[in-house]
């Protein structure tokens, strides 16, 4: 499972591949070390370990922004679509830096957070390089 972690400099997430002990951001070039998790500190007693559960999250308001009527009776949440770009343009003067990560960032997003299935985002990422001839 990929990991998002945090610039120490600039906040970006990073998305940390498997086995790394640092990672460089490409907005800010600076490094962030990564701790060992077998090295971490337990974690303290939660209220969950005490046989306490806190109540459940108030259900979202009802909206009609995004939602479509469908008289086909499919669930709303297969209709999600997301098309997500990353363009560096690498090799021209107008570069980008970190515009792949930061699409494959937010794929992850979509995915874990909002429950996106992985079929339904189209990612477009290439490297362009113009002529100006």
């Amino acid at each position: 499972m990929m990991m998002l972690v945090n610039c120490s400099k600039c906040h970006t997430p990073l998305q940390l591949p498997p086995g790394a002990k640092s990672i460089r951001c490409a907005i800010c070039r600076a490094v962030t070390l990564i701790a060992d998790p077998r090295t971490a500190p337990p974690t303290p007693p939660s209220a969950y370990n005490n046989h306490y559960y806190p109540p459940p999250a108030p259900a979202p308001a009802p909206s009609t922004y995004n939602h479509h009527s469908s008289s086909s009776g499919q669930n709303s949440s297969s209709r999600k679509r997301a098309v997500i770009v990353g363009i560096s343009y690498k090799n021209t003067r107008n570069e980008l830096k970190g515009c792949i990560n930061d699409a494959k960032c937010m794929k992850f997003l979509l995915t874990n957070r909002f429950n996106f299935p992985q079929d339904s985002i189209l990612m477009l990422t290439g490297i362009y390089i113009f002529s100006y001839t």
